[in-house]
């Protein structure tokens, strides 16, 4: 696992070498969520950087990846095919390792994690479902902010022939960035949520898997394995974003 700073150089977070993907940063900073597999079955780790330890959240013979955090930092989400083998519908289980880890949808199509809003309230997924291909869903979480917050009904926010996927939802949460490949090709859109409204192409070439600077009006994504980041400015219910640059 390497850092990246903003001139390009990079330099080893965590040395020992695993077969880890997805690793996200906690609220605070202080410590990434990722998945591992040992060749078996892949399951949840967190890992707390600046202590270099490493800490098992899941354990289930199933493959449970792409861990994202709740925005209170107490939870973390993610997809598993534990119930079926194959399909992965989603799952979240408390940050610190204790209790029980506990389902948010079932249902017999492939599903992908990727966002919380900032509120807490919705989780941004992309499901696969068949004659439209992978679409972008919505998760409402019903009851009170804070440990009582139960999973209400999925509801469809994007359907269209074209593929849409990885949906991030911006810090102020008035905004959804995904990948789409409407145009031939993969592609970085914004649109505003929860809707109506219009959408905005971000990435002037190839794009995919948006996320958003936690401390600048920057949208970033990848392109042929470089980073991009296309700064925008937001002016009533319009989005504006300049030609991306490399990060």
């Amino acid at each position: 696992i390497d850092w990246m700073t903003r001139d390009g150089k990079t330099s080893p977070l965590r040395s020992t070498k695993a077969a880890w993907a997805n690793p996200r940063f906690s609220p605070d900073g202080q410590k990434l969520a990722l998945d591992i597999s040992d060749g078996k079955q892949r399951d949840i780790w967190v890992y707390e950087w600046s202590r270099d330890t490493l800490t098992q959240l899941t354990f289930d013979p199933g493959n449970d990846s792409a861990p994202v955090w709740t925005p209170d930092g107490r939870r973390i989400a993610f997809r598993s095919d534990r119930a079926r083998p194959g399909i992965h519908n989603l799952y979240w289980v408390n940050a610190e390792g204790t209790g029980e880890v506990t389902r948010l949808t079932d249902s017999p199509e492939d599903q992908g994690i990727r966002s919380w809003h900032p509120s807490g309230k919705f989780l941004a997924f992309s499901a696969n479902r068949g004659a439209t291909g992978w679409d972008l869903m919505i998760l409402p979480m019903e009851g009170d902010a804070g440990r009582s917050l139960l999973p209400g009904k999925p509801t469809v926010f994007l359907s269209t022939p074209s593929n849409e996927l990885n949906p991030m939802f911006s810090p102020d949460g008035r905004w959804i960035a995904n990948t789409s490949n409407e145009a031939g090709s993969n592609a970085v859109y914004v649109r505003p949520f929860p809707g109506p409204g219009g959408k905005w192409r971000i990435s002037t070439e190839g794009g995919s898997f948006p996320s958003w600077s936690a401390t600048a009006h920057e949208l970033l994504f990848l392109n042929q394995g470089k980073v991009m980041a296309a700064p925008y400015t937001v002016v009533g219910d319009s989005f504006r974003a300049e030609k991306p640059q490399i990060w």
